[in-house]
């Protein structure tokens, strides 16, 4: 056997092999991303602030969680509600509260804290976890009752 010929197949293998290689990663890198889904994210992002801008605008965490008392005992109760009738069923949400706060340290230096007041959701964690992907947004709100609240709300595709 002629050891030339069989280098020339080896090597006319190999060269088809790194030709295949260099197509494959060419192709890979020149796809353009799935432009509904960068899109929709976009969307639903906009979609978050906005909505929360708008409750904001119409003092609707004042009288969700606020009567002439104090904090309403069925404020999650309402507010879940309210929520289910303007976000699309096709939209899962988790929506924090929290009380902000000042506090002392030790050393007697004030620290602006927050509590947990509450959550007010449609899915589970786990539900969150399935989706493509998850948007949020956050908004410090100040009620009549002059109580300082960070909103945090994640949207995102059911």
């Amino acid at each position: 056997m002629n050891s030339k010929g069989q280098m020339r197949v080896v090597e006319a293998l190999l060269a088809s092999g790194v030709i295949v290689v260099a197509m494959v990663m060419m192709i890979m890198l020149i796809r353009a991303p799935d432009p509904y889904s960068a899109k929709s994210k976009n969307e639903l992002s906009r979609y978050c602030y906005d909505f929360l801008m708008t409750l904001a605008e119409e003092e609707v965490f004042d009288r969700a969680i606020f009567d002439s008392t104090g904090i309403r005992g069925d404020w999650q109760g309402r507010l879940k509600n309210m929520l289910n009738a303007f976000i699309a069923p096709t939209i899962i949400y988790n929506m924090t509260l929290y009380n902000m706060t000042w506090v002392k340290d030790s050393n007697n230096d004030e620290m602006f804290t927050q509590v947990l007041l509450g959550s007010v959701s449609n899915a589970s964690p786990e539900d969150f976890k399935l989706t493509n992907f998850v948007v949020s947004a956050d908004l410090t709100y100040t009620t009549r009752k002059n109580w300082v609240l960070k909103i945090h709300l994640e949207l995102a595709r059911g």
